[in-house]
């Protein structure tokens, strides 16, 4: 068979196999097209929750505050959390700075207790400036923070601090962008200033301003959460206090807070508090005395 012959013999077999639907020919085209596809790698997500039940009123009866927080990675890839804070314009910045906050991670949110000790890990600062609660996650995955606020002796009174806690969860050069959860810090107005009395370091007087309640009211002194001096009514409306009535929580020496406060029928100490001052603890040669102011 010549080359020219062949050649035609090929052609009229193609042209039968493609008007055939042959599935020979069917392959043939396709093998010579083109496909394309495409792969969901994943995505990165955050999500915050805990800090709607921060906001607190600190008082001389709540000096502190202990809560859990949760930062989740919401995304579909593992990645790092992060957290950084911020104060809301127009609210109280001197206050946010004025309240230490140490933050540390737990097992879950019931472990975070008034009472729970600060475990490994720990951040400290103010909720003016509190290093980043880091945590790294699985998708899907959370992290519990146990956090606790007390204010200092310079948080000023009658103010609020309008605290937002942010989070970002980041993998590689992919971030979530940022969630975030606010709250509010208050303190209480001032408490009333007590008179103190000097009597040569054996004793002190202390004396709570007059006031509209009725005469026959009982107050109680109190250091901390403890009643110190006897009780007594408006009529008298003074409380000695000797050095051995204090504490030995106190310590020994330097100054100490003495709250007045308004006691219950039952003689327990409500919320109102009638005035507050210092005492300073010292020895002199005969002991342990007293003396008013810091």
């Amino acid at each position: 068979m010549s080359r020219r012959l062949r050649v035609l013999l090929a052609a009229v077999l193609s042209v039968v196999f493609v008007v055939a639907g042959s599935s020979a020919a069917w392959a043939l085209w396709t093998a010579t097209g083109t496909t394309a596809s495409s792969v969901t790698i994943g995505k990165t997500g955050a999500s915050l929750s805990g800090t709607n039940a921060m906001t607190t009123t600190f008082s001389s009866t709540v000096t502190s505050m202990t809560k859990p927080v949760t930062l989740t990675n919401a995304g579909t890839i593992a990645g790092t959390a992060t957290t950084s804070v911020s104060v809301v314009s127009g609210s109280s910045s001197a206050l946010a700075q004025a309240v230490g906050v140490v933050a540390w991670p737990v097992a879950s949110a019931a472990a975070c207790t008034d009472t729970a000790a600060v475990g490994t890990g720990s951040v400290r600062g103010t909720w003016a400036s509190l290093p980043s609660m880091t945590s790294t996650l699985a998708a899907g995955a959370s992290a519990v923070w146990c956090t606790r606020s007390t204010p200092t002796s310079s948080a000023p009174a009658s103010s609020t601090a309008n605290v937002t806690l942010n989070l970002t969860v980041t993998a590689g050069s992919w971030s979530s962008g940022v969630v975030s959860g606010g709250f509010y810090l208050n303190t209480s107005a001032a408490s009333p200033a007590l008179t103190c009395t000097d009597h040569s370091g054996t004793y002190v007087e202390v004396a709570w301003p007059a006031s509209s309640r009725p005469m026959d009211t009982y107050y109680g002194a109190f250091v901390g959460s403890t009643m110190v001096g006897q009780k007594e009514q408006d009529y008298y409306g003074r409380i000695t206090l000797a050095p051995d009535q204090i504490p030995a929580s106190a310590g020994t020496s330097g100054a100490v807070t003495v709250t007045v406060k308004v006691l219950d029928s039952a003689g327990n100490a409500t919320t109102t508090v009638a005035g507050s001052g210092t005492v300073t603890l010292f020895t002199q040669n005969d002991g342990k005395a007293i003396r008013c102011g810091a």
